[in-house]
């Protein structure tokens, strides 16, 4: 009769341990999922804001950035050497730009893109072949007759609009204009005013696709609070291919762009079989460290630092 009870009371403790060991394993589990949610949710710079009213959705063919460490060496080099290509210089009303381009790196709009007035149509080149690949393949969709309604703005034009009583909501103080970097452009299409170029087929059409040449929806509906410039369906910027990219897949707009870049400091993502790397940094010395054995383009972010954007062909695990 003991050892009866004896075997009960080790079953029974058996039991109680096994019950034991599966809540625990149980509660781990639960806290590994947490965690792995908590980590993707403050890594993952889609999750910075909630979508704006009136953006377009990416594809869902595109492929998603990606965070990996850098594997490559980098070389000090005087920053009075680097190419700044100024593509990423943010220019609004808090930051203005430091000098006015020279009209040598700027090339004629026309006749390469059509164009609202001949003369005095200027873009840098790059732009300018961005904006005509862009509208040549909307030729070839038959979407619609686009043409360059503004490019380069000297001082003296933009100060004209600015003071004779243009919209503030629109148009900056000279100095403050992205149009001085030979990098913003003005795109209409034949038949469609200012007022109905965002809800137009053509509107919709360069929301959509302008990204694939570089060039940005530079204030896009909804955020006016971040730009400070009201939804202007047809002001277009160029940053290039894979930053556009980027801001297009996680729904940022410049602002918010340069903000994730200095924050995060170095980030990679895939675009097109290629691995680009985005480093941030402050010259030391009036030194920054450039990529060695990799191609690669600078940009001042027109705050003292610099961005530097390197690609390799691709994905570097």
């Amino acid at each position: 009769m003991e050892a009866t009870r004896s075997r009960r009371n080790r079953r029974r403790k058996r039991k109680n341990n096994n019950g034991a060991l599966a809540l625990a394993v149980l509660v781990l589990g639960f806290g590994v999922l947490l965690f792995a949610l908590y980590a993707y949710l403050i890594s993952s710079p889609t999750n910075a804001r909630a979508t704006r009213d009136g953006d377009l959705p990416p594809e869902a063919s595109a492929e998603q950035p990606f965070h990996s460490p850098r594997v490559f060496p980098l070389t000090p080099t005087s920053i009075d050497n680097v190419d700044d290509t100024g593509y990423l210089m943010l220019i609004n009303s808090r930051h203005s730009i430091p000098f006015e381009i020279c009209n040598d790196s700027l090339e004629p709009a026309w006749p390469t893109v059509p164009v609202s007035f001949i003369e005095g149509m200027y873009l840098r080149p790059t732009v300018l072949q961005a904006v005509a690949d862009m509208m040549d393949e909307a030729r070839s969709l038959d979407i619609g007759s686009f043409f360059v309604s503004s490019g380069f703005r000297g001082w003296d034009t933009q100060a004209s609009l600015y003071n004779n009583g243009a919209n503030s909501a629109f148009v900056l103080p000279p100095g403050h204009s992205e149009h001085h970097t030979g990098l913003a452009i003005d795109i209409l299409a034949v038949g469609v005013g200012m007022a109905e170029m965002g809800s137009s087929a053509e509107g919709r059409w360069l929301a959509e696709n302008s990204y694939r040449y570089g060039l940005i929806l530079r204030y896009p509906q909804g955020a006016t609070h971040i730009t400070g410039i009201e939804f202007e369906p047809w002001h277009f910027r160029y940053v290039g291919k894979p930053h556009a990219f980027f801001m297009r897949q996680n729904n940022l707009v410049l602002e918010e762009y340069i903000a994730h870049i200095q924050s995060v400091g170095e980030f990679s993502f895939e675009m097109g079989g290629n691995t680009y790397y985005v480093l941030y940094q402050q010259p030391q010395d009036d030194m920054i460290h450039l990529p060695t054995g990799l191609s690669f383009t600078v940009s001042g972010d027109n705050m003292g630092g610099f961005v530097v954007t390197a690609w390799k062909r691709g994905i570097v695990q």
